[in-house]
């Protein structure tokens, strides 16, 4: 089968982390929900975990009022990262720039920069070297609205709107930095072709993208896991799954549990760091939690 490299950069661009660890194994079955509660262990109240889709065009964005609710319910909201903090902007430009003597030029071949270098050109009017200490994950962000043919919105961002409404804090389960150094330990070379895959077969990327989305609103986690294991067979992407994944997702059971018990809290996050027998919904069942669908 040919392998679509764009299609690992769908995931990584709409943080909707699909991928499973296992490939040989078949997905759990569970049911088709995107919202799940978080109880027992000593919880006062129960906390409530949700998974989003980064970036989605308007008319397919819906916030079902369940949602709303329960966040309603919740003390706090906890998003990946704290996308209100002062310093985000900051810890994300120092985030996306290469270190002193390094060149975006230095990762392409001859042929793959003009390839690229050419499509900025002509759909941004941008020439690479301008962009020559930016890390070359970074371009891909370049490129969302090519790939989804809109103006896209984010839940994330709604739903931090509608907790500063109601006078809710914002947190985060980690910071830019940290959810940035995990693609810096992706290979530069999968980073690369990722890249000049996509900017070569954007057709094909928007209708992976179109798939994704309609099985996102189906809240069909299964599905999008169905979806990412087509085409995830090589090394590279294990390892790289490893570290954006699973390390991630173990990282944030202590934190995640630790905000659950000062107060109830709203986690969001991408709905892929849910799934699997590493994502967060198995993590927390291991550590003895009660989690359990939110249907509609």
């Amino acid at each position: 089968m040919r392998k679509l490299y764009y299609r690992p950069f769908l995931v990584l661009l709409l943080a909707l982390c699909i991928t499973v660890p296992s490939l040989g194994q078949a997905p759990a079955a569970q049911p088709k929900a995107l919202l799940w509660e978080i109880s027992g262990q000593g919880l006062s109240k129960p906390s409530y975990l949700f998974g989003t889709i980064h970036a989605i065009c308007p008319e397919n964005f819906n916030m079902p009022e369940v949602v709303k609710n329960k966040l309603a319910n919740t003390e706090r909201l906890s998003l990946e990262v704290d996308m209100d903090a002062p310093n985000f902007m900051v810890e994300l430009q120092q985030a996306s720039i290469l270190p002193n003597g390094s060149s975006l030029r230095s990762f392409f071949s001859d042929a793959d920069y003009s390839l690229l270098n050419n499509h900025f050109k002509q759909t941004l009017k941008i020439d690479l070297a301008q962009l020559d200490r930016m890390k070359p994950f970074m371009l891909h962000s370049m490129l969302l609205s090519q790939l989804t043919q809109c103006q896209a919105v984010s839940y994330e961002q709604s739903l931090m709107e509608i907790a500063q409404k109601q006078g809710k804090e914002v947190i985060g389960l980690e910071t830019v930095s940290e959810q940035l150094s995990a693609i810096d330990e992706m290979p530069a070379s999968v980073q690369t072709t990722m890249l000049t895959n996509m900017v070569s077969n954007m057709d094909e990327a928007r209708q992976s993208y179109r798939d994704m989305v309609q099985l996102y609103l189906q809240q069909d986690l299964a599905g999008l896991d169905a979806l990412a294991r087509e085409e995830y067979n090589d090394e590279e992407y294990r390892e790289y799954e490893q570290a954006f994944l699973v390390n991630r997702n173990k990282r944030w059971i202590p934190v995640l549990e630790r905000e659950a018990r000062i107060q109830p809290t709203f986690f969001a996050v991408g709905a892929g760091h849910l799934t699997g027998k590493d994502g967060l919904l198995e993590l927390l069942r291991k550590k003895g939690y009660t989690v359990l669908p939110v249907m509609r």
